[in-house]
Formats: C-alpha cells, sequence, structure tokens
C-alpha cells in the first residue's frame, strides 16, 4: 500500500515528532508544510496517499481552506488540532476529513486514526467501483426508443438511486437537434416530467421570456458541483438556475457536460434540495460515460425532427414498475424521506457500517431493517439490540456470550448477539449508552472481525455487517470524553440522518390514513380542522407519538369522522392578533424568527459581504447548519 504521508503543521517541533514517529512505523514523508502554498507546491511534486492537516495554520489561509482544495483533488486527510469545541467540529465535518486527532495525542491514537482513514480509503475505492458498475449495467440496459422523452425519461431512472437528485434537467443540441426536458421527483420512482409550458406555469413567466432564459443559462461547457456560495453566485449569474432553484427549493447542484464533436453537447444538471449532497467522485464517474450515451442517443441523432421541445409538452407522471418491498412499513413521499431512500439502496449493497442518527421516533430501526432487507444478508439474521436497556454489568455477555462457569450464575454457555447474527446484520440501538470500555470492545470487534466469549481466550471469527444508531449527538458525546473517537469515525463511514415528523409535515396526511388503517376495523376519516391541527403540531415524540394519538383517537371516535381534538392538541393556544403578541415562544422558535428575519434583510444571502453570517457574526457552516436544524427554506425568506 502506498504510505506516502504530507505533514501540514506550523509547528516545527510538533512536526517533526510526527515525522520520525511515522518513519518508524514505515510510513514515507513527502515533506513537511508550514503553510497552505507551502502544501500544494509539495503536492504538484509528489501526490500524497494522505495529509496530516492542522486546522490553525499562521496567515490568511487555515487548515480548513487547504481541505477544500484537497477535496477537489481526491486527497484524504486527517486533521489535527488543540481544540475540539462543537464550532470546530462543525466547520471541519463541512470538508467531510478522514479523521480528527486532538492535541496533544498518543502515538497509538494517531496509528489507530490511520488505519480508520486507510479503512475509509478503501471502503470509498470500493464504493466508487461498485457506483460506476452499477451505473454502467443500468445505463446498457436502457432500450433504444424511437421518441426522446422515453430515452430521457429512462435515463433519469438509471440515475436515480446512485445520483440523488430531486430535479433532473437534461438537454441536447446540436445544429439540427434542440431538446430540452426537466423531472421532479414526486415519488420514489415517480417523476413529474417538466417540458417548456410545465416550467412556464410553474415558474409564471411566459414561454418566450423562458425561452430566452434558457438559452443564456444551459449548455454550458462546465462540469462541477456547486453548494453553499457558488450556488448563490451560480443563480446570480444565470436567471435560468435561479429559477429552477426558487420552483424546486433546490440547495446544490452538479452538472456534467459531454461533448461530442460536431457541435453537439448533453448537458445533465442534477438538483437537490439539501446541501452537501453531491459528491465528487460521482461526478467523476458520470464524466466516463460518453461512449454509453452516445450509443443511447443514437436513435435521437437520426431524426431528422428539430427543435422538439417547442412542441413536446408531457404532462403525465412516469410512474417505475419496480417495486420497492423494502420500504413497505416506512410511509412517506417527501423529498426528506426519498432521500434516504436512496441511500439505503445505494449501501445496502454493501457490507459498509452504517451510523443511522436521529430523534426518538423517527423509525431508526425500519431503516436498519430497509438496509438489511436490500443487502444480500436478508435471507440472514437480523439481531436487533438496544444498548441503553442493558445493564452495565451484563451488555458484555449480551453481545459476545459467556461460557459455563464464566461467572457466578453462568450454568451453561450461551451465544452472544454477534454470533446469532453471524452471517446477517446486527443493529445496535442507542449507541450512544454504550459504556466507554464496551466501546473499545466494540471498536476490536469492527477492525479483526472476530470475538471472544467471555471466560475463554479462543477466539471466534464472525462476519457480521453492523448498522448503529442513536438519538444522540455523538459529537458532543466525543467533545464530553464518553464516546471514543475512533469508534465514531469507525461508525460513521456512512451515516444517514433520520429527519423529524415536524421536517416532513408533507408526510402527515398519509401516516394518518395508514394508522387509521391499522387501527380502525371500519372505514374512517379524519376531519379538515383536525387534520390542520396534526400538521401545526410538532410532535416532539415523531412518528411514534402521531401513532399513539391515532390510536386513541380512533378508540375515542363518536362515529366514522375524527372530528375531536385529544391532548396534546386540545391543549395548543390558538394565535390571533391579540394574543400574538404575548405569546411566549420556545428558544428555537424565537431563533428561527430572527435567524429568518435576517436573512430576508439580505434577500437570502448568507455569504460574503453583507451576508448574514457576517451580520450574526457566525460562520458560514453554523448558520448552514442552524437553517437546516431549524427547518428554514427558501419559500420562507422570498
Amino acid at each position: 500500500m502506498n504510505k506516502n504521508i504530507l505533514i501540514v503543521e506550523d509547528e516545527f517541533i510538533v512536526a517533526n515528532d510526527l515525522a520520525c514517529f511515522l518513519k518508524n512505523q514505515n510510513y514515507n514523508i513527502i515533506g513537511i508544510a508550514s503553510s497552505v502554498n507551502e502544501a500544494l507546491q509539495l503536492i504538484d511534486k509528489q501526490m500524497p496517499y494522505m495529509v496530516l492537516l492542522d486546522i490553525h495554520l499562521k496567515g490568511k489561509l487555515t487548515g480548513i481552506d487547504l481541505a477544500k482544495k484537497l477535496q477537489v483533488m481526491g486527497i484524504p486527510f486527517i486533521y489535527l488540532s488543540a481544540y475540539s469545541n462543537k464550532t470546530i467540529l462543525d466547520e471541519a465535518k463541512a470538508t467531510k476529513p478522514y479523521g480528527f486527532l486532538v492535541k496533544p495525542f498518543r502515538e497509538k491514537d494517531l496509528l489507530i486514526t490511520l488505519e480508520i482513514a486507510s479503512y475509509h480509503v478503501e471502503h470509498n475505492l470500493n464504493f466508487n467501483s461498485q457506483l460506476e458498475q452499477q451505473l454502467i449495467e443500468k445505463l446498457n440496459r436502457i432500450p433504444k426508443h424511437p421518441k426522446w422523452e422515453d430515452t430521457f425519461t429512462e435515463i433519469a431512472k438509471a440515475f436515480q438511486t446512485n445520483i440523488p437528485f430531486d430535479y433532473l434537467q437534461m438537454g441536447l443540441k446540436g445544429d439540427h437537434i434542440n431538446l430540452s426536458l426537466g423531472f421532479n421527483r414526486i415519488g420514489l420512482q415517480d417523476y413529474q416530467i417538466i417540458g417548456l409550458q410545465e416550467f412556464s406555469n410553474i415558474s409564471r413567466e411566459d414561454i418566450t421570456t423562458l425561452k430566452k432564459i434558457q438559452a443564456e443559462g444551459m449548455f454550458e461547457d462546465v462540469s462541477e458541483i456547486f453548494n453553499n456560495a457558488q450556488f448563490e453566485e451560480l443563480q446570480v449569474k444565470y436567471p435560468f438556475e435561479k429559477l429552477i432553484a426558487n420552483c424546486f427549493q433546490a440547495q446544490s447542484s452538479m452538472f456534467v457536460s459531454f461533448d461530442f464533436g460536431e457541435n453537439l453537447k448533453l448537458n445533465l444538471s442534477f438538483y437537490n434540495r439539501k446541501n452537501e449532497v453531491f459528491l465528487r467522485t460521482q461526478l467523476d464517474v458520470i464524466q466516463k460515460f460518453s461512449t454509453i450515451f452516445i450509443k443511447i442517443l443514437s436513435p435521437l441523432l437520426e431524426s431528422e425532427t428539430q427543435n422538439i421541445e417547442t412542441t413536446i409538452q408531457p404532462k403525465i407522471p412516469i410512474t417505475s414498475t419496480e417495486q420497492y418491498i423494502g420500504f413497505k412499513k416506512i410511509i412517506g413521499n417527501s423529498f426528506q424521506l426519498l432521500n434516504i431512500f436512496d441511500d439505503i439502496k445505494r449501501v445496502a449493497p454493501m457490507t459498509t457500517s452504517v451510523l443511522i442518527m436521529g430523534e426518538s421516533g423517527t423509525g431508526k430501526e425500519l431503516f436498519a431493517k430497509s438496509i438489511h432487507e436490500f443487502s444480500p444478508r436478508s435471507n440472514k439474521p437480523f439481531v436487533v439490540i438496544n444498548c441503553g436497556a442493558i445493564p452495565e454489568n451484563l451488555i458484555e455477555s449480551t453481545l459476545f456470550g459467556h461460557d459455563k462457569g464464566a461467572f457466578t450464575g453462568a450454568t451453561e454457555t450461551r451465544i452472544g448477539k454477534f454470533e446469532q447474527a453471524n452471517g446477517g446484520t446486527i443493529f445496535l440501538d442507542e449507541i450512544g449508552e454504550m459504556p466507554l470500555e464496551m466501546q473499545v470492545k466494540l471498536l476490536r470487534v469492527l477492525q479483526e472481525k472476530e470475538i471472544e466469549r467471555i471466560g475463554t481466550n479462543k477466539t471466534i471469527s464472525i462476519d457480521v455487517r453492523v448498522i448503529a444508531a442513536t438519538n444522540k449527538n455523538l459529537e458532543e458525546a466525543v467533545e464530553a470524553g464518553k464516546f471514543r473517537l475512533d469508534l465514531y469515525y469507525r461508525l460513521h463511514v456512512f451515516p444517514i440522518n433520520t429527519p423529524s415528523l415536524r421536517d416532513r409535515k408533507d408526510d402527515i396526511p398519509v401516516l394518518v390514513d395508514y394508522f387509521i388503517a391499522k387501527f380502525s376495523n371500519v372505514k374512517m376519516d379524519v376531519s379538515h380542522f383536525v387534520l390542520q391541527k396534526m400538521i401545526d403540531y410538532s410532535w416532539p415524540g415523531n412518528i411514534r407519538e402521531l401513532e399513539n394519538y391515532i390510536e386513541r383517537s380512533v378508540l375515542l371516535a363518536k362515529g366514522s369522522t375524527i372530528n375531536e381534538l385529544h391532548k396534546p392538541l386540545n391543549t395548543i393556544n390558538i394565535k390571533n392578533s391579540n394574543s400574538a403578541s404575548n405569546e411566549l415562544k420556545p428558544l428555537a422558535d424565537m431563533e428561527r424568527d430572527y435567524i429568518l428575519s435576517v436573512l430576508k434583510l439580505c434577500k437570502g444571502k448568507v455569504y460574503g459581504e453583507g451576508g448574514a453570517s457576517e451580520i450574526l457574526k457566525i460562520p458560514t457552516s453554523t448558520l448552514n447548519s442552524k437553517i437546516k436544524k431549524l427547518g428554514i427554506k427558501k419559500g420562507d425568506i422570498y
């Protein structure tokens, strides 16, 4: 394995000690840099396998600035920092490091972190290889269609699982052809096809103006990812991009351009309602498909039809016939949920560890089970263990088992949960409650893929996929010394964040119907008044609380319609003009109102001079996190 390491550290003694130690461990140190510019010069001479990067470098540019460049170059890096507060962790996490070491650290910690980082690198290589192979297979299966809208639809469906988009704009332009079509995702594999007329209706721009704006904004010779400030700048430069962002609540985009020669170009523009979704590796993979697209598009190129987009106005949503059996108990079609479905389909075939994070009651176990059911291990055991429900003195025995006589009361040999899950999946719920001593042993199991029962030195090899879940902020637990950093990064290979019910209120009506059907033996419905109260309520207990509320409402209903409110919905104060000024709001609501007012003042600008982050005097990454957490959408600002 290539072990070329670049050290970027402005404290000479620290950097020199690191270099000496790593050389003794058979790593090759290609250089020591004390600044960003010096590091870039060394990288130009020799590409490192890994960069050890101090966050706080002297000079104008910081380690985080260099990290952004390393991301683009595809070079893995590990942060070194003398501080580990949440603000720094948030800023560092946004650059997707392969590890994080807090100074002072032990030599053993450095080796473990490098080992974990190497594991992540290897995983990403395998993941990207499988991503490429999956896309090639899907694209090659696309039949030749005489109609271009059918071909574009097949391309959209082929990309959906592997490239997480909420809206996709495709265009093919040449001397004798001018095609353009959009796909707005409205279901798991359901799309609203957006032709010129549909876009005109949604954007409220007349077709003549829309054609002019579209011509100025499309078919740029660019393949790039746009997030944060870059995405905002894109909207300023191209009005068509601003229209898409406003109409479909896009927060990020990825453009892929293919130049087939003879003035013929294909553009794929992917958009997502979340930030920092698209990966450089995805872009690199798609750019390899030029030959495949020529093969797919050849029937269109042979057509004599010109400027087809002026006559084709598809209006019927396209629905895939593919069955998603593994999602039968997860109800909803909100974009947050659809993105998680994509993540599950993407990670399920792998052996990768998955960390599911979210509030209590958001269905983390259902998501874990879906990963198992979509995986090659689906016919093997799925073992669930709640780490917070087991007494500390029994957790090791529960997980790894014990031999007869291992301790007082051990009257027989007992197989642990890991052995029970052999060949399948183990779901470690509430992983944040696991004692530190057990965290060390779990890390060893993840690294060495073997366990020891209590009372014996014999090791037992296991083949188990680990999915962990928590409702705690593990980064804060790491900072407080309650959760091991190395275990966090080992589990955090593929994180999935389950949205709270208040963040996916579009799903409440369909969830209500589902639970009514579950608990009622006769056909029932819910009044508009009660349904609206359910939508307005914050549901701190999430789906579990909603389910319990519907069950109680069904039992107490006096007829075939639920039209009465029960606790806690009947205790909510009704806002009116007289009481609004005197209403006491929760701190989170006050913070949301304040941030929203600043964003409106800045006309939605977050970054740079005059932006909201400057006025609020907080880092842009922190502001973005707050915007996401508080559920502030573009529609709230404009």
